[in-house]
């Protein structure tokens, strides 16, 4: 029994030396398990949150891709709204299928977005066509194409140097029309003036109409050529309408762009 426990321990022990021996020949005490972490980390200058692709990327395609989300949905929203108001035959649903109707059919307004632009956060949206080669105050007079007569008449008292405007002999309550297209800056009762609209055009020159009896438009909304904006009130006797353009800081002579009868 002695020996045989003897015997027992003799072949665990070379079993034992067998392993030891064949790990020593696979691994050299020369040989490198690979380059620690530590060192990987010191062979750039770069800190990780300072290096390219790294998580910050990954932060701007979760929020790109969030964006798109909320930008489907919201799309998804609009066009069911729409196809439920085109199926319905309620008077409400077709006062709204008429204003989206119109709404797809009308030009974008550019000169709009672009003057409120200027107006509410100063400079001027380059990036917008009603920007883009805008004259300035000493530029030609006429930047804005197509003026047309503010209201049927003649003129009673020409402008002059040094006055603000001129004053056109028409009927009393006739229309009162906008020279050019633009937006209405100010429809209000000034000094001097009564009644009067502003309307201020893409090429930043702006259109005054003073004397009137009434105003058809309200402030900051935009109008088209020939649109009306109320009509002319009588100034004693007569039925006169003032009429002035100003460039800049300056008022200038209106006849030098519209064409107005003696």
């Amino acid at each position: 029994m002695r020996e045989w426990n003897q015997g027992v321990r003799k072949r665990r022990e070379e079993k034992l030396r067998t392993i030891r021996g064949e790990t020593r020949k696979a691994v050299s005490p020369h040989q490198s398990w690979g380059t620690p972490v530590w060192k990987k980390e010191s062979q750039t200058d770069e800190l990780p949150w300072n290096r390219p692709d790294s998580w910050t990327e990954e932060k701007k395609k979760h929020k790109w891709a969030s964006r798109l989300l909320i930008q489907s949905f919201v799309a998804f929203a609009l066009l069911s709204g729409v196809y439920l108001v085109y199926q319905s035959d309620a008077p409400t649903s077709q006062a709204a299928q008429g204003w989206i109707a119109e709404v797809m059919q009308r030009d974008f307004n550019f000169a709009g977005v672009a003057l409120w632009y200027e107006e509410n956060l100063g400079g001027s949206a380059s990036i917008l066509p009603a920007f883009q080669g805008k004259s300035d105050s000493k530029g030609d007079p006429g930047g804005v194409k197509d003026w047309v007569v503010p209201a049927a008449g003649t003129v009673h008292r020409p402008f002059r140097e040094g006055e603000r405007g001129m004053v056109i002999r028409t009927a009393e309550e006739a229309p009162v029309v906008a020279a050019a297209e633009g937006w209405v800056i100010q429809a209000e009762v000034v000094e001097g003036l009564g009644k009067t609209v502003v309307v201020r055009h893409a090429d930043g020159q702006e259109t005054w109409y003073g004397w009137l009896k009434e105003i058809r438009v309200e402030e900051k909304d935009w109008v088209k050529p020939r649109q009306l904006l109320g009509e002319v009130g009588s100034q004693g006797e007569e039925a006169l309408l003032f009429f002035a353009m100003k460039r800049g800081d300056g008022f200038v002579n209106p006849a030098d762009v519209i064409p107005f009868d003696s």
